[in-house]
Order: structure tokens, then C-alpha cells, then sequence
């Protein structure tokens, strides 16, 4: 099955998706408030995508003008911080992570990207959170 890469981020009020692929003939970009919704606007966007693509002529390979497909979601750090923040904050990531908490509110706000050392960092910092958390019980 063909896996199509969709990056995730945060904007602010939205999940945005941004999907990028030769084999669909284009970008699609789809949005919601909740990932889920967002999800759901992805796969009609991709499908439409193909289904457009079909319809002009376009070479859309056979696996993909079939379904089959998977729509892979990464999410970048801002979609991370934004779901860590129903259990926790900035704050107390930035004690866990040593990261300041003005830098990782740039990165829950989109404003900058993390290196892959500072994304690494803020996972095990979350990681840390939730072990600190589970050993409490």
C-alpha cells in the first residue's frame, strides 16, 4: 500500500494539513478544528486531488487511482504542543526540557521550527512528564 506523507502543524485556532506528492498530481491542503476534522478534510481533499487529476488526463499511478493508499500524518511540534497542553504547560515543559519557555512558545505557535535536537528534546521532556506522572499512583 502507498503511503502519502501529510505534515501537520498548529494555526492557531486550526489543524492544518499540508500534503505534497508527485503521485496525486499536486498539493492539497485541508484544515479543522479538531485533528480529526482535519483528518477527514485531508482524505476528501486527496481524493478529489485524484479524482481531478483523473478527469484531466493526468498519470496518477494505478495503486493510488484504485484507494489504495494511506494517508500518513506527522505531526509537526507546533500539533504536539498544542495536544500536550490539555495535560500540561509550557512551563512545566520548559523545567523538563531546560528549553525556555518563550522558545517553546514560538514553536507551539508556529513562529519557528525546531532543530531535530530541540524536537528530540521536547518529546523526552514529554516523556518525562508523563513518567513523573504515572509514578505518582
Amino acid at each position: 500500500m502507498d503511503k502519502i506523507k501529510a505534515s501537520v502543524d498548529w494555526c492557531g485556532k486550526n489543524y492544518a494539513a499540508y500534503i505534497s506528492d508527485e503521485r496525486i498530481g499536486g498539493v492539497v491542503l485541508a484544515t479543522g478544528k479538531t485533528f480529526e476534522e482535519m483528518q477527514k478534510d485531508a482524505e476528501n481533499g486527496v481524493r478529489f486531488q485524484i479524482e481531478g487529476c483523473l478527469l484531466d488526463g493526468d498519470d496518477i499511478p494505478k495503486s493510488i487511482q484504485k484507494g489504495e493508499y494511506e494517508l500518513v500524518y506527522e505531526k509537526r511540534i507546533s500539533a504536539i504542543l498544542h495536544e500536550a497542553q490539555q495535560y500540561t504547560t509550557l512551563a512545566a515543559l520548559s523545567r523538563a526540557t531546560g528549553i525556555r519557555h518563550a522558545q517553546l512558545s514560538h514553536y507551539a505557535n508556529a513562529v519557528s521550527q525546531p532543530r531535530p535536537t530541540q524536537r528530540a528534546r521536547i518529546i523526552e521532556g514529554l516523556h518525562k512528564i508523563g513518567e513523573h506522572c504515572l509514578a505518582l499512583l
